[in-house]
């Protein structure tokens, strides 16, 4: 925290609370204002389309200048999309705060993670630890946040709105306040700027990088139980999705400290992979609801375990000049992996629950693929002998 200064962490605390205020109870306030689902899920395609079209000129432009810029401007944006929404003037208007919260996540997506891993040195453990601190801090957080969202769409369903701009609004005034008292030299990329057509050429070499792929794969992979958990779990009740809610939070903290040490055991992402499968399998297959979140529960614990070992696997070969980029591209990849598998979760969803998540366990058959292909490319190159960094060290 000494390198990082303590306003980032601040803010990602105070963000974490703000997103949960209104993420536990999102969907049921648009059903209470009488939208269809087929309009719900226009407005969801409305926010990915934003984040798509914004994602990667914003890393552009960000990675080239300021990160602290570029996290306190889509801070801003989504702030005025939670207003919006708060403000409810009819679905024209919601359709337009989804575009803004979109335009916001993306000029955010990748910066935090920039924010915080340059400050570093570079050592993998730490940002291991550093990526495992954001997770849990943010689940932590997004709990706290539900459990007020929830009380609050009790009293005033559209308060979830007005909870969540406030706590951005006071995220955004933390992180000004940390920045004028560390000084502005630390607010931006390190390094000279490099040539615009250079820098995009090093975007397109590291989208195509195997550890790139496995971040991608394993984000879009908990498609298929995100989708469905509100409706394993009974959405129509609030009380029934704020148990959902927590579980799905809680499992986040411990997922994210569970990979955050410095040791990493042998074998311990093939463990993470089948475990998360046999838990996706009970949570489609039980129809007891205490097993359904048990089960649910584990998913999430080993997903963001997962995730967070490749992020922070693929974060070790990215420059700092594109760490904003590089997640930018990530997302977007993931963005557009997410839509094309939640369609056909969807499709399959009629059919039965089991049906519903294959493609979610293909998705994390794949991640392991690719890291065993990568392991066995990393010991021939080697000679045989073992990188202690590579992803080699997990498949033993």
């Amino acid at each position: 925290m000494r390198r990082t200064g303590f306003a980032i962490w601040a803010f990602l605390a105070l963000s974490g609370l703000g997103v949960g205020c209104f993420t536990v109870a999102d969907n049921l306030y648009f059903q209470s204002r009488g939208y269809s689902t087929a309009v719900i899920g226009g407005l969801v395609a409305v926010f990915n389309i934003a984040v798509a079209v914004a994602e990667i000129p914003a890393a552009i432009v960000f990675d080239r200048r300021s990160y602290w810029l570029a996290i306190q401007l889509g801070n801003l944006t989504r702030t005025a999309a939670l207003v919006l929404f708060f403000l409810s003037l009819g679905l024209v208007a919601d359709v337009a705060a989804e575009a803004l919260a979109g335009v916001g996540a993306a000029a955010m997506s990748g910066t935090s993670y920039a924010y915080v891993l340059n400050r570093l040195n570079g050592d993998p453990a730490q940002q291991r630890r550093a990526l495992g601190r954001i997770a849990w801090l943010g689940a932590a957080a997004s709990l706290l946040g539900g459990l007020v969202g929830a009380w609050s769409f009790s009293v005033s369903p559209r308060s979830i709105w007005l909870g969540g701009a406030v706590c951005m609004a006071v995220a955004g005034a933390a992180l000004l306040l940390g920045h004028r008292g560390r000084g502005s030299g630390s607010s931006f990329a390190k390094g000279e700027v490099e040539p615009l057509r250079h820098y995009l050429r090093g975007l397109g070499v590291l989208a195509a990088h195997p550890r790139a792929w496995m971040s991608v794969i394993a984000n879009a992979a908990l498609v298929g139980p995100l989708i469905l958990w509100q409706l394993r779990l009974g959405g129509s009740v609030i009380a029934t999705v704020l148990l959902g809610f927590a579980v799905m939070k809680v499992a986040g903290v411990v997922g994210g400290r569970l990979i955050a040490g410095r040791r990493i055991p042998r074998g311990l992402l093939p463990l993470l992979i089948g475990g998360n499968a046999a838990a996706i399998a009970v949570f489609a297959l039980a129809g007891n609801s205490i097993i359904v979140v048990a089960s649910f529960g584990a998913h999430v614990v080993a997903h963001v375990a997962i995730s967070v070992y490749c992020s922070a696997q693929f974060h070790e070969v990215v420059p700092d000049s594109r760490r904003a980029g590089a997640s930018s591209v990530v997302s977007l990849l993931g963005s557009g992996l997410t839509a094309l598998a939640a369609i056909a979760v969807g499709m399959l969803a009629e059919q039965s629950a089991l049906a519903a998540v294959v493609p979610s366990l293909l998705l994390y058959g794949l991640v392991l693929a690719i890291a065993i292909g990568s392991g066995i490319r990393a010991r021939r190159k080697a000679g045989g002998v073992r990188d202690t960094e590579e992803p080699a060290l997990l498949l033993d």
